[in-house]
């Protein structure tokens, strides 16, 4: 029985660390240049208005 209950209070100290480091860690995928200073995606593609989407058949129609 103490062996359960060992098991179960590491178990829940383990998914608390996880929980916490997952909230606290930027997720991603950085990007280095070769002087090893990180790359930002700045996209100025966003900053235009939204254009409608296109179907890929009225393309090949005109």
């Amino acid at each position: 029985m103490i062996a359960v209950t060992i098991f179960l209070v590491c178990f829940v100290i383990l998914v608390g660390v996880v929980m916490y480091l997952s909230q606290t860690i930027e997720h991603g995928e950085a990007r280095f240049d070769k002087d090893g200073k990180v790359i930002r995606n700045d996209d100025d593609r966003a900053a235009g208005p939204a254009r409608p989407a296109e179907r890929i058949e009225d393309k090949d129609e005109t």
